[in-house]
């Protein structure tokens, strides 16, 4: 049997500190470099504000560190939903749209849990101006003018918390109540901004401050209310629904005119707009860019993606994307590569493969697809279709967790080996990537060459 010449590769040399910093560094979503020197320019603003306001001012212990972190507060805050504007032009900022959207989750408690250390720090100065806890924790119990309105606040956000991060909320009254953020946001940021002395007492602060409170707010319109009208979105019809399996289909749809470009990998949100739904839900393309329909593969969990075995030939979808950067073709230096998609997780490598058949790129990858058992792989037959005719060496494996149990990132790599230039390519549920990425770094890839996408929008 042939060697394939990308098999033969040198064992790697043990990495310097240097470049391990290094890989470390680089494996830092674009995303948090964007948080760390917006936090840098509101620190340094703050430190020259205060510098400029009387030596005896009451700024310290608690007054001081309270108001810097109200300020982080809101630059987290701001940036968080800049995270989430679905914007083609914004998302690269953040390395596409799905780390911009682990960004938007990310930030959210780190934010609210400032807000909370702030209204903390507020109790010992509180106390001592004959004030009470009622003041600070009860709305309008204090008669001190517009502090009866910052427990009204508080609670607003801490309400908000708790229900935009619990799990039992079906993706429709999600998404809903994402949308009545804004208003808590713009409530929050301009009892910041008004109650601060040292914002109000520097202008490049008072002016940085109320510029992100304006980003943070529009980026709020242009999702909320804008976003259906104005954003980049493609006419497609219904040509046919097939069903995979129990709880899986196949929308394939037809372009009404224009027909929109994307890479393999990436995922588009759509609508009914027959229906007249607000909420745009997010599903992984898993067909060719060279061919001319559009196909999503879905997991019917939702009133939405029940209903879609129920669609006619025919029938309008808005189209909205292409999004994320869940795609080989950002990665061109990554020639071997090991590919793993748990569950439905396997949908953006079936656009990735079909395109393979045509793009005349040769890579050598490893494609792995966990079920439980092939009863629950309705994609298999069409991966070993495809296998034979693509342009790429291609290994293919069904990897059962029914027989084998649930794969480990050295069983994965132990074909690869020797491991120089291996890159990994990770798709599934949150816990299972994050399990995975986790296993792949102690077994030594480097985390720049794990590539991971989960289904965390909800």
């Amino acid at each position: 049997m042939s060697i394939n010449p990308l098999d033969q590769a040198e064992a790697p040399e043990s990495p310097s500190f240097v470049r391990r910093l290094q890989r470390r560094l680089t494996a830092v979503s674009p995303g948090w470099w964007l948080v760390l020197s917006a936090l840098i320019v509101t620190t340094v603003l703050w430190f020259m504000g205060r510098a400029s306001m009387p030596a005896d001012a009451p700024f310290f212990p608690w007054l001081g560190p309270s108001l810097l972190i109200s300020a982080w507060s809101i630059t987290l805050l701001t940036l968080l939903l800049l995270a989430n504007i679905r914007s083609r032009k914004i998302e690269p900022f953040f390395g596409g749209l799905d780390r911009a959207v682990r960004l938007h989750r990310q930030l959210g408690p780190l934010a609210v849990g400032l807000i909370l250390i702030h209204v903390a720090l507020y109790v010992p100065p509180e106390l001592g101006i004959e004030g009470s806890l009622a003041d600070l924790l009860i709305p309008f119990h204090s008669s001190r003018g517009g502090e009866a309105f910052n427990a009204l606040i508080l609670w607003l956000v801490i309400a908000w918390t708790a229900l935009a991060y619990t799990k039992r909320l079906r993706y429709e009254r999600w998404l809903s109540l994402h949308g009545l953020f804004g208003p808590i946001f713009i409530l929050t940021s301009v009892h910041a901004l008004m109650a601060g002395p040292t914002i109000n007492a520097f202008e490049p602060l008072r002016f940085w401050m109320w510029l992100l409170v304006l980003v943070g707010s529009g980026a709020w319109f242009y999702r909320v209310v804008l976003y259906r009208w104005v954003a980049p979105r493609f006419h497609y019809s219904v040509l046919r629904v097939d069903r995979t399996s129990e709880n899986t289909v196949d929308l394939v749809m037809r372009p009404k005119s224009r027909r929109m470009i994307y890479e393999p990998g990436t995922f588009v949100f759509i609508n009914r707009p027959d229906r007249d739904r607000r909420e745009l839900h997010p599903f992984s393309i898993s067909s060719s860019p060279a061919e001319r329909d559009l196909r999503v593969s879905v997991r019917m969990v939702g009133d939405f993606t029940r209903e879609l075995p129920d669609l006619n030939p025919g029938d309008p979808i808005e189209v909205f994307g292409p999004f994320g950067g869940f795609t080989p073709h950002r990665y061109p230096d990554y020639r071997r590569l090991i590919c793993v998609g748990s569950g439905i997780g396997i949908t953006p490598f079936l656009g990735m493969l079909r395109f393979e058949a045509t793009n005349d790129d040769f890579r050598r990858i490893w494609l792995y697809y966990v079920v439980r058992d092939a009863e629950h792989a309705p994609y298999d037959a069409e991966i070993r279709e495809v296998v034979p005719i693509a342009d790429s060496y291609v290994d293919y494996e069904l990897w059962q967790t029914a027989d084998r149990g649930r794969p480990t990132a050295e069983a994965l790599l132990e074909p690869t080996r020797p491991l120089e230039g291996v890159a990994v390519m990770l798709c599934g549920r949150p816990e299972f990537v994050r399990d995975m990425v986790r296993q792949f770094t102690e077994a030594g890839i480097p985390r720049e060459r794990i590539i991971a996408e989960d289904f965390h929008f909800h």
